[in-house]
């Protein structure tokens, strides 16, 4: 044992960087994995989901939370039929409600032409609950009111021989100058009978009241409301805030709306400009703000906004890696969500084998500034973030994200991070692996041109369970690693190592598995046992 060489691999700050070829990786990137997670002193599997509340009959298309009072939390959904005929439901701790526009006045009401491929955009302000659908008018869902109500014609269609107007997405902007407003955009007027796309238009409602909805969109010598076409390339896909502004996008750039000081209605309350040419979105819902910022994606890259510059988070970490597992089919149904409990932005995405909803998930985490490697997802249409339900009761004083199952009828709504099993009590398949590992000695690392005969593996684990370790080479960092047999390690154990099967080799390899239901683990270190064998000339 004494002539071993002791060498020493920790696991700090870990970051998937599949985009890196792996024998450029440093040494707090890794370049394979598969739900498991960084954390500021190791890898970890990551925690379990499971079910939660009332049975969804019908299936979902889009899910959101809100404070519906100071002390009621629920989860709005939206839901279809094989018919494509839609409903929405309220869901609390004691119950599912169908709130469907028109409800109480006919219990079978639905919403024609909702499917899949419809585009959701809500808003919430104080208690009440914003939505459009791109089908109806606005609506809204007030807080003592026993279903939604969709915006009368004489206050959101007003132009002079239009016969109805859509719009693509609708959010709140609660404007320093005036207040709350509602924006709009990309419109679609029927005239005629005849539908006339307007792209790049947007509008913006009177201000109203925390406890209220617009009076009306029109606009007026006696009111703020306005509509006009702004500055981009490409039809408006969404918009955020961020600071005191707001921003709208389209596929290709970010249009700023700069608030002025507000004298009169026959002044203009924004100054509207191009923002950034170049940027955008690929599609509604793909951004979340932070405390300080903006995270988004278009088809360029991942990125994060400061309200002055944007910048790119994947390039030459995840952005190939995504776009090339990104089902071009269903890429309409990507989603971002701020996972605040865990310091994380989350982008979830229909890979390759997805049927069309979002089956993976990658996150960044912002405290770190290290991505996670793909966790799978139960075919997410949406998520949101909210209080632990558990008890039988929502707990106020901690959060987690939870997401509803697209393309399934008689669902529940899904929790994450909790357990250590998938739904179903369903096992949760993890893997760690690295190539090419840089093994350290005291007196640096060993050099390329050497090679290292392992002999045994000694992982710094905690948790219960056990894990599967495997080691393997080859003699150039191009050439595929040959792994030997895995060998399975106890973390609770007197013997805590692995014994390799291998011979000498100048790049060394690594896997670690695990898929069960029931434990959980958290790697912080690989301690190797080797022989530098020869140096090469």
């Amino acid at each position: 044992m004494s002539s071993y060489t002791p060498l020493r691999t920790p696991f700090i700050n870990m970051s998937f960087c599949p985009d890196v070829p792996s024998n450029a990786l440093t040494s707090n990137e890794y370049n394979s994995g598969r739900n498991v997670e960084a954390d500021v002193r190791g890898i970890k599997k990551i925690g379990g989901e499971e079910e939660i509340l009332s049975t969804i009959t019908d299936m979902p298309i889009f899910m959101e939370g809100f404070f519906r009072s100071e002390s009621q939390w629920v989860y709005i959904v939206a839901t279809r039929n094989s018919s494509s005929q839609g409903k929405w439901f309220m869901i609390t701790s004691g119950g599912i409600t169908n709130i469907t526009p028109g409800v109480g006045g006919n219990p079978s009401v639905f919403l024609p032409n909702y499917t899949e491929d419809i585009n959701i955009t809500t808003s919430s302000v104080g208690s009440v609950f914003f939505i459009n659908d791109g089908i109806s008018n606005p609506m809204y869902f007030l807080p003592t009111a026993n279903e939604i109500t969709v915006t009368p014609d004489a206050n959101w269609n007003y132009d002079v021989g239009v016969t109805s107007t859509r719009a693509g997405f609708v959010r709140n902007f609660c404007s320093p100058n005036v207040g709350n407003i509602l924006i709009a955009g990309n419109l679609t007027k029927v005239i005629g009978g005849t539908s006339y796309n307007y792209p790049t238009t947007v509008r913006w409602s009177q201000a109203f009241a925390n406890t209220g909805v617009p009076a009306t969109w029109e606009p007026t010598l006696n009111n703020v409301a306005n509509e006009q076409e702004i500055p981009v390339r490409g039809p408006i896909i969404d918009g955020f805030f961020l600071g005191a502004n707001f921003y709208v996008c389209s596929y290709w750039d970010t249009v700023v709306f700069s608030p002025i000081a507000y004298q009169n209605t026959t002044a203009p309350i924004f100054g509207i400009r191009l923002f950034n040419q170049g940027r955008g979105l690929i599609n509604n819902n793909c951004w979340s703000n932070t405390d300080s910022m903006v995270y988004g994606v278009d088809s360029r890259d991942i990125w994060v906004f400061n309200g002055s510059d944007f910048a790119p988070l994947g390039n030459q970490k995840v952005r190939d890696y995504f776009f090339a597992n990104l089902s071009t089919t269903y890429s309409d149904r990507i989603f971002m969500v701020n996972n605040t409990q865990k310091n994380q932005i989350e982008l979830y995405y229909p890979d390759l084998t997805s049927t069309g909803w979002c089956n993976k998930m990658l996150s960044w985490r912002y405290d770190l500034n290290i991505w996670n490697a793909p966790k799978d997802i139960a075919n997410a249409c949406m998520a949101t973030e909210g209080p632990i339900f558990t008890g039988g009761a929502f707990k106020y004083a901690s959060r987690t994200v939870a997401y509803a199952r697209g393309g399934a009828s008689n669902t529940k709504l899904v929790q994450t991070n909790r357990g250590n099993s998938f739904i179903n009590s369903a096992p949760i398949p993890t893997l760690f692996e690295r190539n090419n590992i840089v093994l350290q000695t005291a007196e640096g690392p060993v050099p390329y041109s050497s090679k290292v005969y392992a002999h045994r593996l000694l992982p710094e684990i905690a948790g219960t369970g056990t894990v599967n370790i495997t080691v393997g080479g080859a003699n150039s960092t191009a050439q595929p690693a040959t792994y030997g047999q895995a060998s399975t390690v106890s973390v609770v154990t007197d013997n805590p190592w692995v014994t390799t099967q291998q011979n000498t080799v100048r790049t060394l390899s690594v896997k670690v598995e695990s898929n069960d239901a029931t434990d959980t683990w958290n790697m912080t270190a690989l301690n190797w046992q080797a022989t530098v064998t020869e140096d090469a000339f």
